[in-house]
């Protein structure tokens, strides 16, 4: 019987309209802080990426610049100094930076990629050498710079950065404001739940039990929530015509009933005085 009760119990929780529309409340609410998380982090995600983009082709400019008078006379110690000072200056973003030569040939490489991101920095800057001109693609933080010696283009530049650490800072950063409108959440949740249990889940107990009451046959009883102007008061009033109906015809049959009594107790006394 206790599992019988439980299994009933969990079935009418179940199938509350109050479980149902708290739940859709939940849901859409949770639905629509998802979006508006992930269009703000794509957002800030956007804009590190393309100031951190230009902060890399600035710094990498000023790389080849350094570099231009050393590669021009081969001295490539000179240029792996001038990388090591590269890489110094961009700090936690650096990945990988490269040097070319005039022929295209990659003569100096510092720091360790992907082989997606090396293959990318090399078709960029082989684009640099080409063209005279900064190839840049700040989606995936990758640059080529050419390197110019007097008015010509005597190699390139290639740097790999990363935002991985300047977005761990801003997330860390962002952690207490997000930790409070997720409790704020919770509290709307909550206030949301409460409400609508008040204003939909009481009254329709309270209809629903007056209508267990009507079935059992209780038709002396007063229905609530009659005075209701929204589709709960419908359905109380509909409930209230049904049960006055059902009194009605209850009233109907015990007058017929008691008639038939008196019928029967009238035929009784005039066969007693017949005999």
């Amino acid at each position: 019987m206790q599992g019988i009760s439980g299994t009933t119990a969990r079935s009418r929780v179940g199938n509350s309209v109050f479980i149902k529309g708290a739940a859709l409340v939940a849901v859409t609410t949770i639905l629509v802080v998802a979006m508006v998380l992930t269009a703000s982090t794509r957002s800030a995600y956007d804009i590190v990426h393309r100031h951190l983009g230009n902060l890399m082709a600035e710094m990498t400019v000023s790389g080849a610049d350094g570099v231009s008078g050393h590669l021009r006379f081969g001295k490539l110690d000179a240029v792996e100094a001038q990388l090591g000072l590269y890489a110094e200056r961009a700090e936690d973003h650096f990945v990988q930076v490269g040097v070319w030569s005039g022929s295209g040939e990659r003569v100096v490489q510092l720091g360790t990629a992907t082989p997606a991101q090396s293959a990318r920095m090399d078709e960029l800057a082989r684009r640099a050498l080409e063209t005279g001109q900064i190839a840049l693609d700040s989606g995936a933080l990758i640059v080529g710079v050419p390197v110019i010696y007097g008015d010509a283009s005597i190699g390139a530049v290639g740097a790999v950065w990363t935002a991985d650490g300047l977005m761990g800072e801003m997330l860390l950063d962002a952690l207490p404001a997000m930790s409070l409108a997720g409790l704020l959440f919770l509290i709307l949740l909550a206030i949301s739940t409460y409400l609508l249990r008040k204003s939909i889940g009481q009254p329709l107990q309270r209809v629903s039990g007056a209508m267990a009451r009507v079935t059992a046959g209780a038709y002396g009883d007063e229905i609530p929530m009659t005075n209701k102007g929204d589709e709960i008061g419908v359905i109380a009033r509909s409930l209230d015509s049904l049960r006055l109906k059902l009194a009605a015809a209850e009233a109907a049959e015990a007058g017929r009933e008691r008639a038939r009594e008196e019928q029967s107790e009238a035929v009784e006394q005039l066969g007693r005085g017949l005999t």
